[in-house]
């Protein structure tokens, strides 16, 4: 399960445009494979109107040859972004209790 999530721990901003071609810069969380698809869940790296600081939006990640080109498409499909969220969940919670966590197949409730 874990080799479907890949954990970013670098501070390196990706740029994309919104429709009117703005800027808005994001850090990036995790790569996550779901379905034969990648997606990224991106952070705002500055404030964003309408995403809270908080807040991961989710992109599905079209590559190319050149990593530095490849393409983000935001998800819109609720079910999509729960699933490929679900994943990212499972594999932090696995990696920081050692499935003890609530939400663990293997525990009920560890305190955490």
């Amino acid at each position: 399960m874990e080799d479907k999530v890949q954990l970013i721990d670098d501070d390196e901003i990706i740029t994309l445009f919104d429709e009117d071609d703005n800027p808005m810069d994001f850090y990036e969380v995790a790569v996550v494979e779901y379905e034969n698809e990648l997606y990224a869940l991106l952070q705002p790296a500055e404030e964003i109107e309408g995403i809270a600081d908080d807040e991961v939006v989710i992109f599905r990640i079209e590559e190319t040859e050149n990593e530095d080109d490849d393409f983000f498409y935001p998800v819109e499909d609720e079910a999509v972004q729960e699933a490929v969220f679900e994943e990212y969940l499972r594999a932090t919670s696995s990696e920081e209790c050692e499935g003890e966590c609530e939400g663990c197949p293997s525990s009920e409730d560890c305190g955490k």
